[in-house]
């Protein structure tokens, strides 16, 4: 019997748009620290908080480590240095993301149609948003956060991961996502089909080949029968 095909799906500007969800969250974040130290009222943005982390660009560390110091460092500037504020903070902006996230109208729909066909799903994220805690997260077999397996996508590492995880075989396995690099090479170098998901409607560059491409998720179902 052919065993069930397995897709795994990138995250970020995937399955949502990343700068709303996280734009949503630092300003609810600003609101919650604003209540806890009323002295700071009016003197953070969600931009100001944006250059603070960008500053941290190419800094050793892990996406929370830089968000924390980040934070830390928009205090000190501001004459607050509180121990565990910033670690705080980090908690509420984690936390908030849940409530600011949208999924795209396309996902559940063609998840449904995926589902209806036995395929067996999955993400593989190089971000750490807790997707468990979103209702999607119900219809994923498995869950890889790239910097808890120790190497990013498109290392190997991630992909063989989650082929652990469900037990699928690369020739059987699709995996979607935006990402050229980090999603389309990373799993075609692990013989896995790569659908390259362009709702910007950018021109492919040179150098690349995705098995497929897609302006949003609708008609996903009907290519993974085709690809495998």
């Amino acid at each position: 019997m052919t065993p069930p095909a397995v897709v795994s799906f990138d995250l970020d500007e995937t399955l949502w748009e990343f700068m709303p969800m996280m734009d949503g969250a630092l300003r609810r974040t600003i609101q919650r620290l604003e209540e806890r130290v009323p002295a700071l009222a009016g003197t953070l943005t969600v931009e100001v908080l944006h250059s603070y982390r960008a500053a941290l660009d190419g800094v050793a560390g892990t996406y929370e480590e830089l968000r924390m110091e980040s934070f830390r460092r928009a205090l000190k500037d501001r004459g607050v240095v509180e121990e565990g504020l910033p670690r705080w903070m980090v908690d509420v902006w984690m936390a908030e993301r849940v409530f600011t996230v949208e999924l795209h109208p396309d996902v559940e729909p063609e998840m449904d149609r995926l589902e209806g066909a036995g395929h067996v799903l999955g993400a593989i994220t190089n971000g750490n948003f807790p997707v468990e805690k979103l209702e999607v997260a119900r219809r994923f077999a498995f869950v890889v956060h790239a910097e808890r397996v120790g190497e990013l996508k498109p290392a190997a590492a991630p992909f063989l991961h989650a082929a652990e995880l469900s037990g699928g075989r690369p020739e059987r396995w699709v995996h979607v996502g935006d990402d050229l690099d980090t999603d389309v090479a990373g799993a075609q170098a692990c013989g896995m089909k790569a659908v390259w998901i362009n709702r910007a409607g950018r021109e492919l560059p040179d150098g690349y080949a995705p098995d497929a491409e897609l302006p949003s998720l609708e008609g996903l179902a009907a290519l993974v029968a085709r690809l495998v």
